[in-house]
């Protein structure tokens, strides 16, 4: 267990803070279940603890990384091109 056997009424911000930091950078967990595990924890404090967690409610959610498409450039297209045998027919021309 990441805080050993304490009860998660004798904890707060900064062991979830701790908690959700370690996911993300010891457990390398993908954004989706570091917030899947923020949900697991917020359900666990208002719902089955019945606690307020007014340290919680400006804590911000993991995103994902926005990332680029691989593209290819002009050079590369033509490259591969060069190199299809035999060169590239239409067929219904």
């Amino acid at each position: 267990m990441f805080n050993g056997k304490r009860h998660p009424a004798d904890m707060g911000a900064v062991e979830v803070e701790r908690f959700l930091t370690y996911l993300a950078n010891d457990r390398h967990v993908s954004s989706s279940t570091q917030n899947q595990a923020l949900s697991a924890i917020l359900f666990l404090y208002r719902d089955v603890l019945a606690l307020d967690l007014p340290w919680l409610d400006g804590f911000e959610r993991s995103k994902k990384p926005k990332r680029l498409p691989v593209v290819l450039t002009p050079l590369e297209v033509q490259a591969l091109l060069r190199v299809n045998h035999p060169p590239h027919r239409n067929r219904w021309v």
